[in-house]
């Protein structure tokens, strides 16, 4: 059989769009799955991205919290202590009203009396002792803190001042050559008692 010219072109012409049809498809696959790859790895990525912001700004949240706990657990401390301070500074204003009236009671005087032995026994070897009295006691007890010292070991030993500070009442004293110092001054005794103070409220505070 005969093959024309025609029927060969028609055939070269149906081999070359089948191939062109093929290779067209096959170039059409291959974006669809050039595509699809990159829409899932994009996917991930974003899904990635996504995880890491959530865990980042959890860990923001989370330190966050932590900055505040923690700021107002220092503030709430802060605030006890000086709560704390508030208690004990009223506790010793109070004790330094009571020791004002102390002084002119007749337990006062026996303090004094008591405090004066004590004094000659540790200054049992100096030659003059300074006694430095509140300006109250110089004027309304010199007479009988001047009997006391006369009748015992500080007789003749003895130089009585004014006290420079407040010290409530009592009196400090020292030797000439300032190497001896004690003090029974009343308000020495309320700020040895301020620490006791402190530790009580503190105690009273923790169990709340």
């Amino acid at each position: 059989m005969t093959v024309s010219v025609k029927d060969k072109i028609e055939l070269f012409r149906s081999i070359i769009f089948r191939d062109i049809k093929e290779s067209a498809s096959e170039k059409k696959n291959q974006i669809i799955r050039n595509f699809e790859r990159e829409k899932s790895r994009l996917i991930r990525e974003v899904g990635d991205e996504k995880n890491r912001i959530a865990e980042e700004a959890e860990k923001k949240a989370e330190k966050e919290k932590k900055q505040l706990v923690e700021k107002v657990r220092v503030k709430g401390y802060h605030q006890l202590l000086i709560k704390k301070q508030q208690f004990i500074d009223q506790i010793i204003g109070l004790i330094v009203r009571e020791a004002e009236d102390y002084v002119s009671e007749e337990g006062y005087r026996e303090y004094l009396s008591k405090s004066l032995r004590k004094t000659a026994e540790v200054f049992e070897n100096a030659n003059l002792i300074e006694l430095y009295f509140t300006k109250r006691d110089l004027e309304e007890l010199s007479g009988f803190i001047r009997q006391d010292i006369a009748s015992g070991k500080l007789n003749g030993r003895c130089q009585m001042k004014e006290a420079e500070q407040n010290i409530i009442g009592g009196f400090y004293a020292e030797d000439s050559k300032h190497e001896i110092q004690i003090d029974y001054t009343l308000k020495s005794l309320i700020e040895e008692k301020r620490e006791l103070i402190g530790n009580s409220i503190s105690r009273r505070f923790d169990e709340v």
